[in-house]
């Protein structure tokens, strides 16, 4: 049997189909959260917004493995009523994804005022 190679172009040479790869992952994530809690409503379609994409397609499309985990995230703490929560869902660590969401600019949570990681008090805080 003759194997054949497939060739998957990089990220960097498909910016203009960026949008659509980062809106296909959103979709898979608000099936994978939903499907952990209730289901969703049409009128719930808020779950990852036109910012999300823009940021993720700005700030996250390294790769599809991170184009993956950014839409996942960031639908789970939409879908969510706190970071605990989201993590829960995600199966990761509370610690984890507030620390995710530390090292990345984060237009979208700004904007909604939510999902912010809670500060370090002085006596928390990592040693420099």
């Amino acid at each position: 049997m003759h194997e054949v190679p497939i060739f998957v172009p990089p990220l960097r040479c498909r910016v203009s189909e960026l949008p659509r790869i980062v809106e296909a992952y959103a979709v898979d994530a608000v099936e994978t959260i939903a499907a952990l809690v209730a289901p969703v409503r049409a009128q719930d379609s808020c779950f990852f917004t036109g910012d999300d994409l823009q940021w993720v397609v700005e700030c996250m499309a390294t790769s599809l493995p991170e184009i993956e985990k950014a839409t996942l995230r960031i639908v789970a703490l939409r879908m969510s009523a706190n970071l605990s929560v989201a993590a829960e869902r995600l199966g990761i660590a509370p610690v984890s994804l507030a620390r995710w969401l530390d090292r990345r600019p984060r237009p979208w949570a700004r904007k909604a005022g939510r999902f912010r990681s809670p500060r370090r008090s002085p006596k928390q805080a990592r040693p420099a």
